[in-house]
Order: structure tokens, then C-alpha cells, then sequence
């Protein structure tokens, strides 16, 4: 894969074969951008957060590239979580550039405007689906 442009799909597969939680470096640079989102993650248990939030990746990979019903589905009810516990929707987008931060740091000479414009598209699917989410699945 050397030389070669990476897409969103390889980018996944690297995240997760990495032997570091990805969700670890994202929470870390997430709390730095916006200090006062930490209080909305009191009383977690942050290591399940971080793997949960890596094995989220896939689900925003695959939303991306072929809008399959059940990961939007899946997705509009993680919304309807995040804002049953408050989570302002102020947040996604510094929640995304947070995201994107951590991605370009783990990719390093691999990360691109390509790759970059792939994820950044991706980020916005899935976050307009988990916004959409907050009024549906039972209301909030």
C-alpha cells in the first residue's frame, strides 16, 4: 500500500488492526478541543467508550458508501442515546474536527485530501443521521 492513495476502507482496516484503541487518541484530542464535552461522559467507563467508538468506524465507513437501512437505523438510535443524555447537537462538528485530527495523526504521510474529503462526507452522513435520531426512536 506504500505510495499508494488510501481509501476510507483501507483506513478502516488499518484503525482497526492497529494494537492501539484508536478511540483512546480521538478522546483525548475531543476533550482538549471542547473541555466541557467531558462532562457528558461522567460516570463512563472511558476504555469501553474508546473501543466502542473504534468499532463504531466501520458503521460510518459502510453508512458512507452504501447507506445500508440497518446501520441508519442503528446509527438514529445511538442519536436518540446521545441526546436522551444531553449531548448538545452544538457538538458534532467539533465532535468531526476532532476526527478528522485523530485520523490525519494516525494515517501521518498516508493522509490526504482525498482520504480527508472521504472521511470529512462520512463524518457528516452519520452525524446527520444520529441528529435525525434525536427526535425519532421514542421521542426525546
Amino acid at each position: 500500500m506504500e505510495g499508494q492513495p488510501v481509501d476510507i476502507g483501507e483506513s478502516v482496516s488499518l484503525v482497526l488492526a492497529s494494537q492501539n484503541i484508536f478511540g483512546k487518541a480521538f478522546y483525548a484530542e475531543f476533550f482538549r478541543r471542547s473541555p466541557e464535552a467531558k462532562a457528558h461522559f461522567a460516570g463512563l467507563d472511558m476504555e469501553r467508550q474508546a473501543l466502542s467508538l473504534t468499532m463504531a468506524l466501520p458503521l460510518i465507513e459502510q453508512l458512507h458508501r452504501h447507506a445500508y437501512p440497518a446501520i441508519e437505523n442503528y446509527l438514529g438510535i445511538l442519536g436518540h442515546r446521545h441526546g436522551h443524555r444531553g449531548i448538545p447537537p452544538e457538538l458534532y462538528p467539533v465532535w468531526s474536527e476532532a476526527m478528522l485530527a485523530s485520523l490525519a495523526r494516525f494515517h501521518a504521510e498516508a493522509w490526504d485530501a482525498g482520504l480527508a474529503g472521504q472521511w470529512r462526507e462520512a463524518l457528516a452522513g452519520a452525524s446527520r443521521v444520529m441528529l435525525a435520531g434525536y427526535g425519532r426512536h421514542g421521542g426525546v
